[in-house]
């Protein structure tokens, strides 16, 4: 029988570090999915999951168990990533229109698809760039949208999480949406196919921005399974592609590592801290 995290939170908050470690495991990948779309970087992401988690270890004490074990390091997670956020800089929707869509058609390079398919290669353009049109909006509405459409929380949570009304999220997520449907409804080749953007056409320019790496790929993972070829699979039912659709259509991505060790190493510290002789 597979214990649920508010179980696990109660061992944990009576000292069992077996729990303490589980269920740091069940929330390292919600914690990184969420750090990932607001940061937009795979290793950013990475690293600022570590210190949530580990915030969300010092700070157990004081879950009281009002709401879900996740909804309470959902909030945890998300104080910390907007102030993170804060320091980083952003992408502007105009820049991303003038400078980086819309390259006319061209070949790949051979120097490219010597190292990666072509399919991946497209893959890798069309979540960087969703990614991109993430960070183009401001926090506040990038958080609800990452909650609400892509991790597909209610608005009753996420008001609880980000500490405002149901009212006031659902308005910042429609915002949200409406600002991203309408730069992606006039600009991205997937979302409309009269737009001239296309993702192979992009990866060139991709590569020689420093923006692409053939060789480490960061969000391409199966040629078999794309996030586009899963969208082309919609088209032929014809079903509208809004933001959301573009999004939900990306893969589940995960840390690709255990946090729970960096945990041991944490509370091994903090015991050798502790018997320390004066």
């Amino acid at each position: 029988m597979i214990e649920n995290g508010e179980d696990l939170a109660r061992r944990a908050q009576s000292g069992e570090r077996d729990a303490l470690e589980q269920l740091v495991r069940v929330l390292q990948g919600p914690m990184y999915r969420l750090a990932l779309r607001m940061l937009g970087l795979p290793d950013q992401a990475r690293d600022a999951t570590q210190e949530i988690l580990i915030l969300v270890i010092t700070q157990l004490s004081t879950y009281r168990g009002e709401s879900a074990v996740t909804t309470w390091a959902y909030r945890v997670a998300t104080r910390y990533l907007m102030r993170e956020k804060k320091r980083r800089r952003r992408w502007t929707f105009q820049a991303l229109a003038e400078d980086d869509l819309g390259k006319p058609p061209n070949e790949v390079a051979p120097s490219a698809l010597a190292v990666a398919d072509q399919s991946l290669l497209e893959e890798e353009v069309f979540v960087g760039c969703t990614q991109a049109m993430l960070q183009a909006l401001v926090p506040a509405l990038r958080i609800a949208f990452v909650l609400g459409a892509i991790c597909e929380l209610g608005a009753t949570e996420c008001a609880d999480i980000l500490g405002i009304s149901p009212a006031a999220f659902r308005k910042r997520l429609s915002r949200a949406r409406a600002t991203l449907d309408e730069f992606m409804s006039r600009n991205c080749g997937v979302a409309n196919g009269g737009n001239r953007c296309r993702c192979v056409h992009q990866i060139n320019h991709n590569v020689a921005r420093g923006r692409l790496d053939p060789e480490r790929l960061h969000y391409a993972v199966s040629p078999r399974k794309t996030s586009l070829a899963v969208l082309r699979a919609l088209d032929q039912v014809e079903q509208v592609k809004r933001a959301v659709d573009l999004f939900q259509a990306q893969p589940a991505f995960e840390p690709g590592e255990d946090f729970s060790a960096a945990v041991r190493r944490l509370l091994a510290s903090a015991t050798s801290l502790s018997t320390r002789p004066a």
